[in-house]
């Protein structure tokens, strides 16, 4: 046995023997490199390039985006660049990916189907994760959430991820889904979400509500055919409204241990009823808030195993013009503020740190993610939808509590 000793990041290296003893220094080389210790050698002194060229690279960004912010107003100087880029890369954007329209298809009244081919670069996908999507739509950027439906699998094996969408005809982003073009660019953010199927042969329930079913889709593409594990899928909507009923029909088929139920609640009863039956089963369940605040309280009561994904319910919106106060939660930190200013003019007053520009909606510079809660557009009175979307502080007021990421 011989023991390879490096030093300075493979520079200075020896082999000595198990019987002899280690010297103090490291001088010279006793014995002449076998392959594998000069490929060892040659990887670490590789590492110790790469790692000064990449922390060069790291300051030279460092000093562009700065320079960028204090004198070009923009947050990044890539962003600064992004009209030429965008000559040779349609809806190319610093921090964002890019995919091209595939397909656009009504499924259901008030339902899309989006089929997307991400550009290469973009991280492959776990199934039941969501990404963020966004619209250049009459020159603004409009941003929603929604959950991947297809497997890491069919991107693979079709190149395309599969969005399941339902539709709202004065939404700011989904009542223009329709309109959307085969060859058309949008963007996407990368894959997020911990919403995943669990790797274990317990029995899985499946509770789904609504469009809740687009997470439970795309795990059950994922499972190899032929699998046996048990699975059990619930699905509630209303009357004529449940989607992809082919496709579970074909999952079943596939699948020996899958077996699903479709649900409506006036007439199968709650989801209490439902699930009472697999009580000590691992429980999955994706749907409205209400949907999961019920199955929380049963699991906790039965001691049953739960992970859950679920819809925002609306909070409570003033429109009034009257002063009122609201609890903004901003990068963990919760202030109160009022709906007399603008967010932008708040947070600045309490001392946070935020990026801004012009001031008056046109530079886009202090766009921030508001996760929940809904605000006011100053310039059109538009409300905006109490999911995750990109907004702009300067020109949002809050009229319910809110909660912010920069």
């Amino acid at each position: 046995m011989s023991y390879i000793i490096f030093s300075d990041m493979g520079h200075v290296w020896k082999t000595y023997k198990q019987s002899d003893p280690l010297p103090q220094g490291f001088n010279g080389i006793r014995n002449p490199p076998t392959a594998l210790e000069s490929l060892l050698k040659m990887h670490l002194q590789f590492t110790h390039l790469s790692l000064h060229v990449y922390a060069k690279i790291f300051v030279v960004k460092s000093f562009l985006n700065t320079l960028s912010k204090n004198f070009l107003h923009h947050q990044s100087w890539a962003g600064y660049w992004e009209p030429l880029v965008q000559c040779m890369l349609p809806a190319w954007r610093d921090g964002y990916y890019r995919a091209r329209i595939e397909s656009v298809r009504v499924f259901t009244k008030q339902s899309v189907e989006l089929l997307l081919v991400p550009e290469k670069g973009w991280p492959t996908h776990k199934s039941g994760q969501h990404l963020a999507l966004t619209l250049n739509i009459n020159g603004r950027l409009v941003t929603r959430v929604f959950t991947i439906a297809s497997s890491a699998e069919q991107l693979e094996a079709q190149n395309t991820l599969r969005l399941l969408i339902r539709t709202q005809d004065k939404g700011a982003l989904t009542a223009h889904l329709s309109k959307l073009t085969r060859g058309e660019w949008v963007n996407i953010s990368k894959p997020q979400g911990t919403f995943l199927l669990p790797r274990t042969e317990q029995p899985v329930v499946m509770l789904a509500g609504g469009s809740g079913i687009t997470p439970f889709i795309a795990m059950l593409h994922s499972i190899p055919k032929g699998d046996t594990r048990p699975i059990t899928l619930l699905y509630y909507a209303k009357k004529n409204a449940h989607w992809l009923n082919t496709e579970l029909a074909q999952l079943q088929v596939s699948l020996p241990g899958f077996e699903y139920r479709l649900l409506e609640r006036d007439k199968d009863g709650d989801a209490v009823k439902a699930l009472s039956p697999y009580t000590g089963k691992k429980w999955l369940v994706c749907g409205p808030e209400g949907l999961h605040k019920q199955v929380a309280q049963l699991a906790e009561q039965t001691n049953t195993p739960l992970a859950s994904e679920h819809f925002s319910a609306t909070p409570r919106v003033d429109l009034s013009t009257e002063r009122a106060e609201f609890t903004v939660t901003y990068n963990g930190k919760q202030f109160m503020i009022d709906n007399q200013h603008t967010l932008l003019a708040h947070l600045k007053a309490k001392q946070q740190e935020v990026n801004a520009g012009c001031g008056m909606g046109i530079c886009h510079q202090c766009k921030c993610v508001k996760k929940r809660g809904v605000v006011r557009d100053t310039r059109t009175g538009e409300l905006s939808d109490n999911t995750e979307q990109l907004i702009q502080l300067c020109v949002s007021q809050v009229v319910s509590d809110v909660e912010l990421v920069k």
